[in-house]
């Protein structure tokens, strides 16, 4: 899976701009800008970021209570004996909603821990342990407390 970094939308009216007689000049030169509307004319770019995830600490601290309170439960694990968790336990276990954990799972963070050992039952699997570290990780870097 390529990371696709968020984008945000910075709009300005050309109007702002000290080119803004040059341009409306130009377009009107244009015949699809015969009758157009000067002061409507905007100018936007997208500016990539990186996604912050929220919350971080207050999901580990649940990460790590469910696999407590789980540990006699029969578990799929990969070849390093590592517990598996699907998106619905993974997120049951960190205490987030589905649509977040699918957030989540796309930030460069957490594209690491998906696990590919498992793949006959067309089902996601990620790594408890992968995910804990990622998410400490994200914690430790730049301060991300939260």
């Amino acid at each position: 899976m390529k990371f696709i970094p968020r984008r945000r939308k910075i709009e300005i009216k050309v109007s702002e701009l000290e080119c803004y007689e040059t341009l409306v000049a130009e377009l009107s030169k244009r015949t699809e800008f015969a009758k157009f509307d000067a002061e409507s004319l905007r100018v936007w770019t997208y500016e990539s970021y990186e996604q912050e995830l929220k919350g971080i600490e207050k999901s580990l601290r649940r990460l790590d209570h469910w696999l407590a309170a789980h540990r006699n439960e029969l578990f799929i694990t990969n070849m390093q004996g590592e517990r598996l968790l699907c998106k619905q336990d993974l997120a049951k276990a960190l205490g987030i909603a589905r649509p977040t954990l699918d957030r989540w799972l796309k930030s460069k963070w957490l594209q690491g821990c998906r696990d590919y050992s498992r793949t006959e039952d067309n089902i996601y699997y990620y790594s408890a342990t992968a995910i804990k570290s990622a998410l400490e990780e994200y914690v430790l870097k730049d301060g991300n407390s939260n």
